[in-house]
């Protein structure tokens, strides 16, 4: 499928088509219109899968219909487990919104450096923060951002999240954030502990592969 017929906006596809990327893949098809409707979604996709564009491609559209407001709040959260992801996933985003008509503040927080020049550049928050768990917490400490008013949660590559040790950060995350929210889960696999925290935040939600995806819409 085309990505013209995905409801996506002239911005973003003329972002799509500098990149050369002329049909949507499965995960993308499925995903984008799913997420465009303000439904929680959890998919099975695998490295490869084209599953960044799947969720970075429609959040940006929807931040991009209405300016950020002021504070040190953060509107689009994305949680991953290496600072590797990290960088990748903000440099997604900053390519795919690079012809919007509003300019979207990105930025991309982890472990291992200092501190202080994320804390400086989260001053006036963020549309868009791309984190590990372990930094979003200790800024949080510092009282450097509020998770307040974030409009839609991105777990990638849960799996891993779990795996290396992030089940307690990310409990006291989700204890930040407001209960009404879109949630966004993309993982290769649905081991047990990731299957739970999913069916903790959405009892309707379903395993899939990579070319489906669970979709239920916020009350």
């Amino acid at each position: 499928m085309s990505f013209s017929d995905l409801g996506l906006s002239p911005p973003l596809l003329r972002a799509v088509a500098e990149r050369g990327y002329a049909e949507a893949t499965p995960i993308q098809t499925a995903a984008i219109p799913a997420i465009l409707r303000g439904g929680d979604v959890w998919a099975s996709a695998q490295t490869g899968s084209g599953k960044t564009a799947a969720f970075v491609l429609p959040l940006l559209q929807q931040l991009s219909a209405e300016p950020r407001g002021r504070g040190r709040f953060v509107r689009v959260l994305i949680l991953v487990p290496t600072r590797e992801l990290a960088a990748q996933i903000g440099e997604s985003v900053r390519r795919y919104g690079r012809y919007l008509p509003v300019a979207l503040k990105t930025l991309v927080v982890y472990g291992g450096v200092s501190i202080n020049p994320q804390m400086i550049a989260l001053g006036g928050g963020a549309d868009v923060l791309v984190a590990t768990p372990g930094r979003l917490l200790d800024l949080i400490a510092h009282n450097a951002l509020s998770l307040d008013v974030v409009e839609a949660l991105v777990l990638d590559e849960a799996y891993q999240l779990f795996a290396l040790g992030f089940a307690d950060e990310l409990g006291r995350i989700l204890a930040l954030l407001p209960p009404r929210r879109q949630t966004l889960f993309f993982s290769a696999t649905f081991p047990p502990a990731v299957w739970r925290l999913a069916e903790s935040l959405d009892r309707k939600s379903t395993r899939l592969n990579s070319s489906h995806v669970s979709e239920s819409r916020m009350p």
